[in-house]
């Protein structure tokens, strides 16, 4: 548990900087997703990117003992991504297994 732990924290980590690069090497990714808006298959990837963050955001609502907490985490993932999702990860997986082992 705790390799995965901290597998999540250093990938979010990962993808924190490759953010960063992306902005302060290729700017605005606005016109990017224009791009990907006008391409089918650009269509489909980002149905399927939000599909992943709603599918997790709710399992991160029903698995926070704390309802308010849930829908923070939750909303946190629909507007910044897989990044909140590492970080939710890296912090409360015991929790969640320890919720799991005593069903």
């Amino acid at each position: 548990m705790i390799v995965f732990r901290i597998l999540s924290a250093v990938l979010g980590l990962a993808f924190v900087v490759a953010i960063i690069w992306g902005f302060v090497a290729g700017g605005s990714v606005v016109p990017v997703l224009a791009l990907m808006l006008a391409e089918p298959w650009g269509v489909v990837t980002l149905a399927d990117l939000y599909l992943g963050f709603v599918l997790v955001a709710g399992l991160v609502v029903l698995l926070e003992p704390e309802r308010r907490n849930g829908v923070l985490w939750g909303i946190a993932i629909l507007l910044l991504g897989n990044v909140i999702t590492a970080a939710w990860i890296a912090l409360r997986l015991p929790h969640v297994l320890a919720r799991f082992k005593a069903a």
